[in-house]
């Protein structure tokens, strides 16, 4: 597993792809597209950390889904990049368990070291450490696999478990005794928190909204537990294809990255999204796309 280190320019930049939505060998025209980006969406941002946040292949009626994330996991190893991934509602569908995914998560050569790491109902959650040139912890990731469906059949996807909840509040502790100026941590999951409903609507907004929010109806207080710790200054899922804007709601960020696979729904211009984060100011984000390939419909 791989450490990471804050840049000796007191740096350090994440690209999140999301979506990708890989699908059967051979692939088809989509897939081989969304190979190609994402080495361009790399090459472009230059990242220390590449986050993956979800629906990395596609998995209902796919002959040997493992054999599809093999391949994806064989191009995510030619970038020579640190990898950080949370899993989606279209992973596991059929043929295949988050387990089973995890499993060949070894095969990533630079894979972030995973702190914390904790599984409810086979969805892990895991902490990603930055650490300064002294060693000290600069920021934290955290990564939440958000499920799939909904068990309860009260909504259609499934919301943050409350086991993740009460994980996040006994691990955040963990962290609380750094004295930052800003927020110097974010989250990332796939499936977008309740609370992004309200945060379009009365936040401070800025990209593109052409879908309805796909949260889950059932709130488990996981954005709660962030206001009170008061160290979390973004959430970025995925999920939502035509979705890429980013709300200021009550001190937190919340918001999409840019769909990144081409084999899948979707208006928006393939592209993802850059993170900086500082070790003493607020992060910085913005949207890069691709200048190779035409929009998928």
């Amino acid at each position: 597993m791989m450490q990471l280190k804050m840049g000796k320019n007191g740096t350090f930049k994440i690209l999140q792809l999301t979506d990708l939505h890989v699908g059967s060998l051979p692939f088809n025209e989509q897939d081989l597209h969304t190979f190609e980006h994402i080495k361009e969406m790399t090459e472009k941002a230059n990242p220390d950390l590449i986050v993956i946040s979800g629906d990395l292949v596609w998995s209902e009626g796919v002959p040997n889904p493992q054999d599809s994330f093999n391949a994806l996991i064989s191009v995510l190893n030619e970038l020579e990049t640190p990898i950080a991934i949370t899993y989606g509602n279209h992973d596991t569908e059929e043929g295949i368990t988050r387990s089973d995914l995890r499993s060949l998560e070894s095969q990533i050569h630079l894979l972030a070291e995973k702190k914390y790491y904790h599984v409810v109902e086979d969805r892990e959650s895991y902490c990603v450490e930055i650490t300064k040139e002294d060693g000290t912890v600069s920021n934290v990731l955290y990564l939440l696999d958000s499920g799939a469906e909904d068990p309860l059949k009260i909504g259609q996807y499934e919301f943050v478990h409350p086991d993740q909840v009460t994980w996040f509040n006994e691990v955040s502790r963990k962290y609380q005794n750094r004295t930052n100026k800003f927020k110097p941590d974010m989250l990332f999951l796939h499936i977008p928190l309740l609370e992004y409903k309200e945060a379009f609507c009365n936040g401070q907004v800025s990209g593109t909204k052409y879908e309805d929010i796909s949260s889950p109806v059932i709130n488990t207080g996981l954005y709660t537990s962030l206001l009170i710790n008061g160290k979390v200054a973004g959430v970025f899922c995925g999920h939502d294809h035509d979705n890429d804007f980013v709300a200021d709601y009550q001190g937190i960020k919340l918001g999409f990255g840019r769909i990144s696979g081409f084999n899948c729904y979707g208006e928006l211009t393939r592209g993802a999204r850059v993170f900086t984060l500082y070790a003493d100011k607020a992060f910085e984000t913005s949207i890069i796309e691709t200048e190779k390939f035409l929009t998928v419909k």
